[in-house]
């Protein structure tokens, strides 16, 4: 895959139709005159450029720096849920045959689940209502377990201690999976940057050819920003996302 397709082609096309309509904009400005209006102004349209630009790359940076803390979280939560489970499918191996094997079923089950819908589910933000159940018939299925004799009751005992923690770590998962940017820091970069781009239009280039060039890059650079911020903001769905690898492997490896 080279650099491009990492983008997806639709928002490729649009960031190229924008720019385009962007130079197009300045160009038919620039021919009727609208610039000569602001000759005289550029040093000051200049300054606010500057002052709107510091202000919008310290609040993107701060909301790329939320966004991508949550999204680290979120897999980092994966990693840990499905790390304890698959300790919860190894410990088991010290309890006879049937009472573990309801318990790696359990697990299994799960893990298929979690694997084939609850990233749709929780992209979409909805109930993950099937997942909840499977995950509690594998706290069922060590807390109703029958340990026999000192050695199975350790076993059980660090089963129960296993069990918890992926608990905690699902619940710690899903509380992060479901938090977004807020609706008004993201209006925020969005304003800042509509601003940039307005202001751009007033500028008194001298050679409108170097100015429908400047405002095709400022767009694109902007739409783009836009992009990665939003794209990021939903940790289950888009470009760059978290995968549910580990519960495949998961999946694969409970016997």
């Amino acid at each position: 895959m080279n650099a491009f397709e990492v983008i997806p082609q639709n928002i490729r096309q649009r960031g190229i139709a924008l720019m385009v309509v962007a130079a197009v904009i300045y160009a038919i400005l620039h021919v009727v005159g609208f610039h000569q209006l602001f000759s005289h102004d550029a040093e000051g349209i200049g300054a606010l450029l500057q002052i709107i630009g510091t202000l919008y790359s310290v609040v993107y940076a701060f909301a790329t720096y939320v966004i991508w803390g949550q999204f680290a979280a979120v897999e980092n939560e994966i990693l840990k849920e499905s790390g304890a489970l698959k300790d919860l499918v190894l410990f088991s191996r010290g309890l006879k045959e049937n009472t573990r094997e309801s318990m790696v079923r359990a697990v299994r089950a799960y893990a298929r689940a979690v694997g084939e819908s609850e990233w749709g589910v929780l992209s979409r933000g909805e109930n993950t209502e099937r997942t909840d159940k499977l995950f509690s018939a594998i706290i069922s299925s060590v807390t109703e377990a029958k340990p026999e004799g000192e050695a199975e009751f350790r076993v059980h005992e660090r089963l129960l201690e296993i069990a918890t923690e992926a608990s905690a770590h699902r619940e710690e998962r899903l509380a992060i999976s479901a938090k977004r940017i807020p609706r008004t820091l993201l209006l925020f970069v969005m304003l800042t940057a509509f601003t940039i781009l307005f202001l751009l239009f007033f500028f008194p280039f001298q050679n409108m050819a170097l100015g429908a060039i400047s405002v095709a890059i400022a767009t694109m650079l902007l739409f783009f920003a836009h992009f990665v911020l939003t794209d990021l903001d939903n940790p289950f769905e888009g470009t760059w996302n978290v995968n549910n690898r580990p519960f495949e492997e998961l999946m694969n490896k409970a016997r």
